[in-house]
């Protein structure tokens, strides 16, 4: 779905506004985050009830939508990593990545995120210590599935990895992987990948179900 800039910067303060139980917030509150007036703010919050990203309740607040959220994760994860790309490729000083990603953030398709994204290595956090949604946001050419579904030879992104498969790393003590290369099956099926540090590992075919992958064509 398309969506301005205007109804980006309030899909954003509403999720940076949200507690953890997700209760509604005020149009008192986003009008107050955005420095706008409150009338202003009820025009807006009608707009983006009718594209279904919030629901609004008069006197109970605005909710974001599974849709809304979506969209508003994004927006933070646009920001967050050009930030860091503006900081550690750039270098853009701590004071001024801000502004800069606040006008880069809205022009960025989804591909060009997940590919700085990935250029930056996964950073976790931005220069000013916030979480980057980890989500993938660019579904064109994508396929999901598990590790016991992948062709040898490809290589997919590692989008989840269950339980199971996370007690599998965790007790090699390797960190879970990002990007990986299906090398080999083998006769027991097990699966030898390498790796996004480029270390070889046989993953046993009782977790493999467990390890969710996107492969992009």
């Amino acid at each position: 779905m398309k969506t301005s800039k205007n109804e980006q910067d309030y899909l954003k303060a509403i999720y940076s506004l949200r507690n953890e139980n997700n209760e509604s917030v005020s149009i008192n509150a986003i009008a107050q985050k955005l420095s706008v007036s409150s009338p202003s703010a009820t025009e807006m919050i009608k707009r983006l009830a009718k594209k279904e990203l919030v629901i609004h309740k008069p006197y109970y607040g605005v909710l974001l939508t599974d849709l809304g959220t979506h969209e508003a994760r994004f927006i933070l994860k646009s920001h967050r990593v050009w930030e860091s790309f503006l900081f550690e490729k750039v270098g853009y000083t701590m004071e001024e990545v801000h502004d800069e990603a606040e006008n880069l953030e809205h022009a960025s398709s989804p591909r060009l995120i997940e590919s700085l994204y990935v250029l930056m290595g996964y950073p976790e956090t931005d220069p000013h210590g916030s979480e980057i949604p980890t989500e993938s946001f660019w579904l064109k050419n994508e396929v999901e599935l598990t590790l016991d579904e992948a062709q040898v030879a490809q290589t997919y992104h590692v989008t989840a990895i269950e339980e199971k498969g996370q007690a599998f790393f965790e007790k090699l003590e390797l960190s879970l992987p990002h990007l990986i290369k299906v090398i080999e099956k083998l006769e027991d099926n097990s699966i030898i990948i390498k790796e996004d540090r480029e270390s070889s590992i046989v993953i046993p075919s009782f977790i493999q179900s467990s390890i969710h992958l996107m492969h992009i064509r």
